[in-house]
């Protein structure tokens, strides 16, 4: 196996046959993007699931005015793509962009079409995949409108604490739904209270 992260975002959701995984794992293109590089951008057409096999990727809309309004932030183990214009072929309304060395796995149509029909427990990968990010939108969705400022930035922290290391902090704010300067005065207080 030359991908362990990948290997494991499938045994994460399926007992797939490593013989299996292996004709999955060497139909996978490898591509490395360089820090700030788009992997797509607004009115392009996605012909690739990404899986961040090393890296952090932020996917985030423009607004008339060019603030950019963070949708998702995904790490190393995780997918993100578009797959309203991967799978309709229609340009995508969303940005996506590496904020450190990144490492991709893409999957075009053709691999997807093949390896759902020949191996049935990856087209069982794949909805589960689906499920569990459509939950994870309706709860951060949730969130931003039943959660404080305070709360949601503990519970993304929670999830990746090094985050605040990684990306710069107003596209945080961006994702959290909060300016800058309310992120600033929610790590102050925290760090006041010693948490």
């Amino acid at each position: 196996m030359k991908y362990p992260n990948f290997y494991q975002a499938f045994t994460n959701y399926v007992d797939l046959p490593v013989e299996a995984y292996l004709d999955v794992e060497s139909r996978m293109l490898r591509r490395t993007i360089g820090k700030n590089d788009y992997v797509i951008k607004s009115g392009q057409t996605i012909r690739y699931l990404p899986f961040i096999n090393k890296g952090l990727m932020v996917n985030y809309r423009l607004d008339e005015n060019g603030n950019k309004h963070v949708i998702q932030i995904r790490w190393t183990g995780s997918w993100l793509g578009d797959l309203y214009s991967f799978f309709s072929g229609n340009p995508t309304r969303f940005n996506i962009q590496t904020y450190q060395d990144t490492d991709l796995l893409l999957m075009d149509h053709e691999t997807y079409d093949y390896i759902t029909s020949e191996y049935p427990l990856c087209e069982r990968y794949f909805r589960l995949g689906l499920q569990n990010a459509y939950v994870e939108t309706l709860n951060q969705i949730f969130n931003l409108h039943s959660l404080s400022a305070e709360e949601r930035y503990l519970e993304l922290i929670k999830n990746f604490p090094t985050l605040l290391d990684e990306i710069p902090h107003y596209l945080i704010a961006s994702y959290l739904n909060i300016k800058p300067q309310s992120l600033s005065r929610v790590r102050k207080k925290l760090k006041n209270e010693g948490r």
